[in-house]
């Protein structure tokens, strides 16, 4: 198409962007993702949909904003507190919102709620320090808040890399208050994002045995969900010595 720029990124599926819009392929799941953009239609940060092209790709807003590179970057901390507010925002937003699917998400026990269920970096874009924009949304579908903001720990906070125990109990805390709530708490985001994580590395295990593309893509491109599960590994070695902080 004239004027398309394949956008960077995008091991699971990939983006390009045509003018102001960008263009996606689609799955099974597209329909009920719709459903949740038309929802959530007014919700700031949010893409339109606008139907599909003469491709079939599905035609979504371009989210102008700033994408901080997981490898080489971290979030300040005034990042964390507006994406962690959007993501409450978000939650009271989905309040009453059901649809039958499918979804592509890999199951969560005993979901109240649909959610995006991949916030992380590499799917926000911010301008300065507020967030400006929440794309990929294929893997939207029924969760928890608590598995949702697991994720957000896990690759935000970020639990992923291996930093100063101090420093990331801190961070937890800083996505904590800015969610808000009784239950949320740096030890609380701790043991969210172990179980979180876990079903990242069974889904994917499960999606690429299903002959899901985009998994399998990923699966070739980034060896997922290895590189997770190692992560993880690291991360349990941490955990006694995070609890403490996170109770002190």
């Amino acid at each position: 198409m004239p004027g398309e720029v394949r956008l960077p990124g995008g091991n699971v599926g990939g983006a390009w962007k045509v003018g102001r819009t960008v263009r996606r392929t689609t799955g099974p799941w597209t329909p009920a993702v719709h459903a949740l953009l038309a929802h959530l239609e007014g919700l700031r940060c949010v893409p339109r949909v606008h139907g599909f092209d003469e491709q079939g790709r599905e035609v979504l807003d371009f989210l102008p904003g700033r994408i901080v590179d997981v490898e080489t970057e971290l979030l300040t901390d005034a990042q964390l507190v507006s994406v962690a507010r959007w993501t409450r925002e978000l939650h009271e937003a989905v309040a009453g919102f059901t649809h039958p699917g499918p979804w592509r998400f890999f199951g969560a026990d005993s979901p109240i709620l649909v959610g995006h269920n991949d916030i992380a970096p590499y799917n926000i874009c911010f301008d300065g320090d507020e967030l400006a924009g929440v794309f990929d949304w294929d893997l939207a579908g029924p969760t928890t808040p608590r598995l949702e903001l697991g994720w957000l720990a896990w690759q935000a906070a970020p639990l992923v890399r291996r930093l100063p125990d101090e420093w990331t109990v801190r961070r937890l805390g800083v996505l904590a208050r800015a969610y808000g709530g009784e239950e949320v708490d740096a030890e609380a985001l701790l043991d969210a994002a172990v179980d979180r994580v876990e079903l990242a590395i069974r889904g994917v295990l499960a999606a690429v045995a299903a002959g899901d593309p985009g998994m399998i893509a990923l699966h070739r491109t980034t060896g997922e969900p290895e590189p997770m599960r190692r992560a993880l590994t690291l991360l349990r070695e941490r955990l006694p010595q995070l609890r403490r902080l996170a109770r002190a």
